[in-house]
């Protein structure tokens, strides 16, 4: 006869952890991407700060 569902022994909490986090690593962006994505944002940063200065009328 079979063990119940019940019956049988859980998995390690460690286990469990190592699986979670391998997950959440692998859902997050990896470093390549981070530094793409902050290099994009200081160039957006930039072309503002650029065209709020020839709007202002002042030159380069």
């Amino acid at each position: 006869m079979t063990r119940h569902v019940i019956d049988h022994p859980k998995p390690a909490p460690k286990d469990r952890l190592a699986r979670f986090l391998r997950l959440e690593r692998a859902s997050l962006p990896g470093t390549r991407s981070k530094t793409l994505m902050l290099r994009m944002q200081t160039r957006a940063d930039d072309r503002l700060k650029a065209y709020t200065r020839i709007a202002r009328g002042l030159s380069a």
